[in-house]
């Protein structure tokens, strides 16, 4: 029992590796000690050695006459274990199991909420946050708006579009500062060639939630291209600079009209106000480089891309989630990776 203690010293301290070996001693003088053997197994996970964890943490459910509370630690450590390893299905049968049998509650419900979504199986991970939410009193939130999100895509992939729709509208309900509903409704329109409706939703997009229009911003301006259009990009721009005037996508979205149109002076000076404000553009310096290029200023440009490149070190259009870190070229109400809601805006 002295081991023991001083494992569980080690371990509150942050001292893993003498906490490993204290465990690993107290086990080999009291095989009856379940609670070191559950700590030594999740000290395995924890440096990496998933395995040995697995083996560890197996063997103790099979032991007769565990006390209740160690026998839900121990298939908390299981699980933990299975998402470590990946083994994603093997984790949510566990969390089924505990969540029938009334255990740790809470925990698990969160825990196979999180592996839904990343296995996105937005069905199952609606049914279960319904159950969250009137166990827990909550009201309907964002969690519940991004999974009826991704329930819509599932219909939109399969050309359901009005379906699809009727959930990101439901979805727009509950946030209308969300840019994916908006996104969402305007693509299904524009795929059912219903563009007017489509751009409806992409001006409403801008109007509501102007810090992040620039998601919308390549539709806009492909679709009004299209119809021959073009002119109006520039007063959608316009007026997210009205309601954010520091938006710095739009001022550099903007730009780009008014070099099309022929207008290098003005787009010259919004990129230079940008980059004058502080703020490390790539996108800014990019434009504005070569915009001084094809007026012959190869020098001038020259000169922005360099000082840039001193400035910053990360890739251009990158979307970085902020949970897990996992970069991606395209943002979704969710990460992949970590199986987050949210964390790309």
């Amino acid at each position: 029992m002295e081991v023991y203690i001083e494992g569980l010293r080690s371990m509150i301290a942050g001292d893993q590796r003498t906490a490993f070996v204290k465990f690993r001693q107290a086990v080999d003088l009291d095989t009856e000690n379940i609670d070191a053997y559950l700590k030594l197994g999740d000290l395995f996970r924890k440096s990496g050695q998933v395995e040995k964890a697995l083996q560890i943490h197996r063997e103790l459910t099979l032991r007769h006459e565990v006390p209740a509370d160690l026998r839900g630690d121990i298939r908390r450590s299981l699980t933990e274990d299975y998402m470590e390893a990946g083994l994603n299905v093997k984790a949510i049968d566990i969390l089924r199991q505990m969540l029938k049998g009334g255990e740790s509650r809470i925990w698990a419900e969160d825990k196979l909420l999180g592996l839904y979504i990343k296995s996105e199986e937005w069905d199952n991970a609606e049914e279960l946050y319904r159950g969250i939410m009137k166990s827990r009193g909550l009201k309907e939130s964002s969690v519940m708006s991004y999974i009826k999100l991704m329930i819509g895509r599932k219909l939109h992939d399969e050309s359901q579009f009005h379906k699809a729709r009727l959930l990101y509208k439901d979805a727009l309900s509950m946030d209308g500062k969300d840019p994916f509903p908006y996104i969402y409704i305007a693509e299904s329109y524009i795929q059912e060639d219903r563009i007017n409706d489509g751009l409806e939703f992409l001006k409403k997009l801008c109007e509501n939630a102007p810090r992040h229009a620039y998601l919308g911003f390549s539709m806009i301006e492909e679709t009004l291209f299209n119809l021959g259009r073009f002119g109006e990009v520039e007063d959608i721009y316009r007026s997210v600079l009205g309601e954010d005037p520091q938006n710095i996508p739009a001022t550099i979205a903007l730009a780009g009209i008014l070099e099309k149109k022929g207008e290098r002076s003005p787009a010259e000076n919004l990129l230079r106000a940008v980059l004058e404000s502080g703020h490390s553009s790539e996108a800014a310096a990019l434009r504005l480089a070569r915009l001084l290029a094809d007026s012959d200023r190869l020098e001038e440009g020259l000169a922005i891309i360099t000082e840039m490149a001193e400035k910053v070190d990360t890739d251009y259009g990158v979307f970085t989630c902020n949970k897990c870190g996992k970069s991606v070229q395209t943002p979704l109400p969710f990460c992949k990776e970590c199986g987050s809601l949210g964390s790309y805006i």
